[in-house]
């Protein structure tokens, strides 16, 4: 590719939502020209109103030096890959795929892309809306090495970038452990604020005490208060559904490759529950409702 100053890349965001509205904002803000790319007319205006351009299928988007995709699931990526590979010049283009989708999903991606002669760098996120809004995510980075300098160019004003190989697939990998971690966690964090109040205990003394020593975790630490508060209902940070959606993505991964996940399977009956009392949509520290 051309070099370019930071300023001057072309970069077009697929997928508007909670996470995609910030990066793509934090981009344009940095004087980048940014195309966002959304089906919903509402998402497409506030994005307009933030100086961005915007249009509603990749099909009319145009060709850009970084494509920045943001979407929820596999069948999605997909759908915009062979959208925007279809009906645009995408030979140069660089596409960093941001979502957790899982390897497979992300390496036929790559190829579809590599035969229409661009590049896929596997990047997927972790740090939540919160991390979006202040450009502190993380991201799990792997492909090709040529690719590096432009890409930290545009993930520099997101957040940071870890690199964990060179294979497409490998970033979805390492975001698998994050989330079996963070999945986990929460689901234990929750456990532990229910117990309090089961004990008898004031859940908000009980957070505070337990964060201060070994008990302690960042779950536990950044939602627990949000628990402990049993008579609200906190603002969505992050939708528990994302996490919901990933514990499936981790335990579909380990059973491919056949590894023993007790713990994850745990969590994820609670999940389920979560999912039955309807509060998937509701902030993730909600979870504690379901042990209630």
């Amino acid at each position: 590719m051309t070099e370019k100053l930071p300023g001057d890349i072309s970069i077009t965001v697929i997928g508007l939502g909670a996470m995609g509205m910030p990066m793509a904002k934090r981009l344009a803000d940095r004087g980048h020209a940014v195309v966002a790319v959304d089906p919903n007319p509402t998402a497409r205006a506030k994005a307009e109103t933030f100086g961005m351009s915007s249009r509603e299928t990749m099909h009319d988007a145009p060709p850009s030096d970084v494509v920045l995709v943001t979407v929820a699931t596999g069948p999605q990526l997909m759908s915009v890959v062979e959208a925007g590979s279809a009906s645009r010049t995408v030979g140069e283009e660089l596409w960093i795929l941001c979502s957790t989708v899982g390897q497979s999903a992300a390496q036929d991606a790559a190829r579809l892309l590599n035969d229409k002669g661009a590049k896929l760098v596997d990047a997927p996120m972790t740090g939540g809306v919160p991390g979006a809004e202040r450009g502190e995510l993380t991201f799990f980075v792997a492909g090709d090495s040529e690719e590096i300098d432009e890409l930290t160019t545009v993930l520099g004003v997101l957040g940071t970038t870890r690199f964990v190989g060179g294979d497409v697939g490998g970033g979805q990998a390492m975001k698998m452990v994050n989330q079996l971690c963070c999945s986990v966690h929460l689901a234990v964090a929750a456990e532990a604020v229910a117990l309090a109040v089961k004990l008898g205990l004031n859940p908000e003394i009980a957070v505070d005490v337990v964060t201060k020593g070994a008990g302690a975790s960042w779950f536990l630490n950044e939602r627990g208060p949000r628990m402990a508060q049993l008579d609200s209902v906190p603002d969505v940070s992050t939708r528990l559904a994302i996490l919901a959606k990933d514990i499936g993505l981790v335990k579909e991964s380990a059973v491919e490759r056949g590894a023993h996940i007790p713990l994850l399977e745990a969590a994820e009956q609670q999940y389920a529950r979560a999912a039955e009392l309807g509060l998937l949509e509701s902030d993730d520290s909600q979870l504690v409702r379901s042990y209630l």
